[in-house]
Parts: structure tokens; C-alpha cells; sequence
């Protein structure tokens, strides 16, 4: 490992101990950071890890999420014995209906307001018929109002990928797209909030918006040799952090993910 900071300099603590040390403690705090990987690769545990860690400090978190419904979420984390019932939840999956071809900020009253797990459990797996024009810009006007009150002191975005695949507006200008990542990420930082962002590897010689805004990123990789999965994780870049640059086993284990 590349040196150490002072211990002086508080840590946030990704829920995942073998994680923390490679980051020589943990991530630093208010700051956003990416968790990349394909499919089946983790991501999604890794981040319900660090909520789950900010639930068990007595801290406030919110997950919100594109990929699947809340309500799926605790099943697929069941087999841990999880309890992810206060963790705040902002539906922001498209359900079966689609997305509406309208101006995002017009639809951002259809958004689903914040809710606990513990309010969506039991109820259809199925996205909210209401998460319907969401973009970028909606949910960072969203956390905006629900924040004015109620600060949240992590919050998971899983997945700007899917966000981005399923947006009403898709914008065509890369600026303006990077202008409304960079607002809500600002947005986020300003008020003291540790954010990790979930997304698919993307094209290595175009640079997204959230791989430029980000402070740090963490890969996640999942490959199979014979019949046996090999999961390895990277620290890819992390600014002002000394961290181990070395690719490590991980497993998914009954306690969840455990870093070699």
C-alpha cells in the first residue's frame, strides 16, 4: 500500500473491512465515488454494504434505485439476514409502462417520494407505475426538496447507467450532461453527503461524466475459468487518498462481500 494518511483525517467506512484497508481506512467523507462492474459483479452489494454500514452507525441513507424495484432489493438480500428496513428509498425504476417523452422537470412531481424499506415491503416487485420521467436533473431536484428537511449522510445512485438508458431525455450535448451530473454531485458534497454512484464499464476511450466528476473509483470484475467464478476487485484512481493499487480476491459469502 502506497503510504498512509494521518489518522487524524476522518474515514468513512464502506461496510466492507477488507475494502477499508485498501483504502487505508475508509473513503474520505462528503466526497462522490464510482463502483463500476458488469452484471452479476457485485456493485449492488457493495453499495447496500455501505448503506447498511451507515444504518449501523445511526446515520441516514438513502438508496436510490434504477436497476431494481426497492422491494426486490430485500429479497436478494434476505439470505444475509440483512435488515435494510430504514434505509430511505427513491424509486426511480421504469416499470413496465416506460418513460414519458417529456420535459423532465414537468414530471418531477410524478416521481415516487421518499419511502422507507420497510414501507415497500410486501408490495409488487414491479417498478412504480409513477417513476415516470426521470432524468438526471429530476432526481436532483427531487433530493432537493426532500433534503431540506432531512439530510442523509450516504446515498447510493444504482445505476447512473440505467438512469441515463432510460431517461425521457437523453441529451444529445455531452456538456449539458456533465453540467447537470456535476450540479447534482456538488449539490450532494455541499451538504456533507458520502455518495456512491453504480455503473457498467463504458467505452475505455470515451471518458462519461461521472468518471471526470467522481473522486474515486472501484472496479469490480467477474470472469469464469472452467466452471469457477472468479471475483476481483481495483481500486482505480482515488484522489487524496493513499490506497492499495492491487487487483484482490473477493467473494460473496453468507455475510456478504468479503475482500481477500
Amino acid at each position: 500500500m502506497n503510504g498512509t494518511l494521518p489518522e487524524l483525517v476522518p474515514r468513512v467506512s464502506t461496510g466492507v473491512p477488507g475494502l477499508d484497508r485498501m483504502l487505508g481506512g475508509g473513503l474520505l467523507p462528503g466526497r462522490p465515488y464510482l463502483v463500476t462492474g458488469g452484471n452479476g459483479s457485485g456493485k449492488t452489494l457493495l453499495a447496500l454494504s455501505f448503506l447498511r454500514e451507515g444504518l449501523r452507525r445511526g446515520e441516514e441513507v438513502l438508496l436510490v434505485a434504477a436497476d431494481e424495484p426497492p422491494s426486490e432489493i430485500v429479497e436478494n438480500v434476505r439470505a444475509f439476514g440483512w435488515d435494510l428496513a430504514r434505509v430511505q428509498t427513491l424509486d426511480a425504476n421504469p416499470g413496465g409502462r416506460g418513460f414519458k417523452r417529456t420535459a423532465a422537470v414537468q414530471e418531477i412531481r410524478s416521481m415516487t417520494d421518499l419511502r422507507s424499506m420497510r414501507e415497500i415491503t410486501g408490495e409488487s416487485a414491479k417498478g412504480s407505475p409513477d417513476a415516470e420521467g426521470i432524468t438526471i436533473q429530476s432526481i436532483h431536484l427531487k433530493l432537493r426538496q426532500q433534503m431540506a428537511n432531512r439530510p442523509f449522510q450516504r446515498v447510493v445512485v444504482d445505476s447512473i447507467t440505467s438512469i441515463r438508458r432510460f431517461a425521457v431525455r437523453a441529451s444529445a450535448d455531452p456538456q449539458a450532461e456533465r453540467t447537470e451530473i456535476q450540479s447534482l454531485l456538488r449539490f450532494l458534497a455541499e451538504r456533507a453527503t458520502t455518495t456512491l454512484i453504480t455503473t457498467t464499464p463504458s467505452d475505455p476511450a470515451v471518458l462519461t461524466a461521472e468518471e471526470v466528476l467522481t473522486r474515486g473509483e472501484v472496479l469490480l470484475t467477474r470472469k469464469w475459468i472452467g466452471d469457477r467464478s472468479v471475483r476481483q476487485i481495483k481500486i482505480v484512481r482515488m484522489r487524496g487518498c493513499a490506497h492499495d493499487p492491487e487487483r484482490r480476491p473477493f467473494a460473496i459469502t453468507p455475510n456478504g462481500l468479503v475482500v481477500g
